[in-house]
């Protein structure tokens, strides 16, 4: 009665590694990676890939589909404390933005994807739009305001917690991920003091 249920944790634990592996490669050395390339960092052979995804681009564009759904998970819960948990929710996406580094930039900026990947970043993009605004309507609701959220803070939040930014900060300025989260907070905040100036501030900021 056992060997079914653990014959697939089996494979599931294994579908999970080659998944892990595969991701770890390409947020390495990009999307170009081959399917060789994949089945030497997976530790399977290539005929194992094939089996299980079918295509390279099925497989890559499952990895970082696998990703960004643990990606929103850990992202943090509203705590009922708008300034800490926003400098939680910065500091957690732009740690993660950092790990899934240079490949997961590439897959979201390139627009000559083949149609796997394309149809992974249309996703992820809409996934992501939604989340920010949540994070923004729940800012704004955490303030006592009542309404539509201003655009203003939807484009704020969204811009100011996207992989873009921290790619910005690590690549172009030469900074860390922690310098794209203190400034992702202080805009975020910011733009909220500015919609809302009777809200009451903090010494320690």
């Amino acid at each position: 009665m056992t060997a079914g249920p653990l014959a697939e944790a089996k494979r599931q634990a294994a579908l999970d590694h080659v998944l892990t592996a595969a991701r770890r490669f390409v947020i390495e050395n990009g999307l170009d990676a081959t399917m060789e390339q994949l089945a030497e960092a997976s530790g399977v052979s290539r005929r194992t890939l094939f089996r299980l995804f079918g295509t390279r681009e099925k497989l890559v564009a499952s990895a970082f589909s696998t990703a960004m759904v643990n990606y929103m998970q850990n992202l943090p819960g509203y705590d009922g404390e708008v300034e800490g948990w926003l400098r939680s929710t910065c500091e957690a996406a732009h740690r993660m933005n950092a790990a899934i580094g240079p490949g997961f930039w590439e897959l979201m900026s390139r627009s000559d994807l083949p149609p796997e990947f394309d149809a992974v970043q249309r996703s992820l993009r809409q996934d992501w739009r939604v989340r920010t605004a949540d994070i923004a309507r729940l800012s704004w609701q955490g303030l006592g305001r009542l309404g539509e959220t201003p655009d203003e803070l939807l484009v704020t939040v969204g811009a100011h917690l996207s992989s873009h930014f921290t790619a910005a900060v690590v690549t172009d300025a030469g900074r860390t991920w922690q310098t794209a989260s203190e400034l992702a907070y202080k805009a975020i905040i910011g733009t909220l003091r500015s919609l809302t100036p009777e809200a009451p501030t903090t010494a320690a900021d």
